[in-house]
């Protein structure tokens, strides 16, 4: 217990300093502290927070809080290998996951427009070079794939676990909402964060998730460039647009029979890696155990060498002792996980910032 109690405050002290110090960098921006350097600017601010702060500050600064290896804190974190089917299927749920956001932040923002909220309106984009491409999915797809899923499905959620399954996915999302720090942004961020938390619990690494998290933005990416361009993905999905805006009732329907396909292959994807997991996790135990057994057997081996009973077969202390590697005798019913005062003040204070700041951007459109 007293193990969890120093991983959750770790984590809210980290992830407080974390959103301490991007506000100030987006409140720095606002005023032009990067102005000079142009549209560098913008890679320099990314690089700075998705690389410095979520990445090198989630790992370093929740490791050196702890007083532990770099390397314990990858396997705590879910960062570990998963099979190529587990990849592919992750890619397709990626898809999926973009095309079903799609539906929710365009409800949204209109929920929100009529609510007196003005979109921001940026200027038409004339040329869009492969290159720029390649450079955007890098910012807007690789980067926050990584490391916004190592700060939040790796430590957060991580750290929160001992709260439960739902309280863990719950709150982790509603960070993960809230760190955009834009009202438009914020909800259906919060939405792929509650279904990111999930895939993280049933697969039982982050892999998945950033796998997901990464195919979410870089599709988005590539339907801009598509669409400049004139290529068939941007051309497919904007007929699609024109469709259900040109007849009230055939967006009904048309909009509902997506919805039912894209939920149903949401569901099944998301089984299949849950499957894929579950085995793969079979088999390390299996292997973790047959080792064990071996190494049980060869101590065993030694002490009739050493006392010289030849021939003795394997006593039953070893398999007692492998036993007892294997299952872990419940002696009571565990503890209820309290939240610790001074993480419990961390997370109340960080969420309420968080709350505070994207409110901002919906009454002055601050930040």
């Amino acid at each position: 217990m007293a193990e969890k109690y120093k991983s959750f405050n770790s984590a809210m002290l980290t992830y407080f300093i974390i959103v301490i110090l991007f506000v100030a960098l987006r409140l720095l921006s606002s005023f032009g502290l990067l102005s000079f350097m142009g549209e560098a600017g913008d890679y320099v601010f990314t690089i700075v927070v998705q690389i410095v702060l979520l990445f090198c500050g989630s790992i370093f600064l929740y490791s050196a809080f702890k007083k532990q290896k770099i390397k314990r804190t990858f396997g705590e974190f879910g960062i570990k290998k998963v099979s190529w089917k587990i990849v592919g299927f992750s890619i397709l749920l990626g898809a999926v996951v973009f095309f079903l956001n799609m539906f929710v932040s365009s409800a949204f923002n209109g929920l929100i427009g009529l609510l007196g909220y003005e979109h921001a309106s940026g200027s038409a984009i004339s040329s869009y070079s492969f290159a720029t491409l390649i450079v955007n999915v890098i910012f807007t797809a690789v980067l926050p794939g990584i490391c916004e899923e190592i700060a939040h499905r790796g430590m957060l959620l991580k750290s929160l676990s001992p709260l439960g399954a739902s309280k863990a996915i719950w709150i982790s999302a509603l960070f993960f909402g809230l760190l955009h720090l834009n009202i438009e942004q914020f909800f259906y961020a919060t939405i792929i964060g509650l279904f990111l938390g999930f895939l993280t619990m049933v697969s039982n690494s982050i892999v998945p998730a950033m796998i997901v998290h990464f195919m979410n933005n870089f599709l988005s990416t590539y339907l801009t460039f598509s669409q400049v361009n004139g290529l068939p993905f941007g051309e497919i999905v904007s007929w699609v647009e024109a469709v259900l805006s040109s007849n009230v009732f055939v967006a009904i329907i048309m909009t509902l029979a997506i919805l039912v396909i894209l939920l149903y292959l949401l569901f099944l994807l998301t089984r299949k890696i849950a499957s894929l997991s579950l085995k793969d996790d079979i088999n390390l135990m299996q292997q973790e155990f047959g080792k064990q057994l071996l190494r049980e057997a060869y101590l065993m081996d030694l002490e009739n060498a050493k006392n010289n009973v030849a021939g003795q077969p394997l006593s039953s202390d070893a398999f007692d002792r492998l036993k007892q590697f294997i299952i872990i005798e419940d002696d009571g019913q565990e503890q209820k996980f309290v939240m610790p005062k001074y993480g419990k003040l961390l997370l109340a204070v960080t969420m309420c910032l968080g709350a505070v700041l994207t409110i901002c951007t919906f009454v002055w459109g601050v930040l």
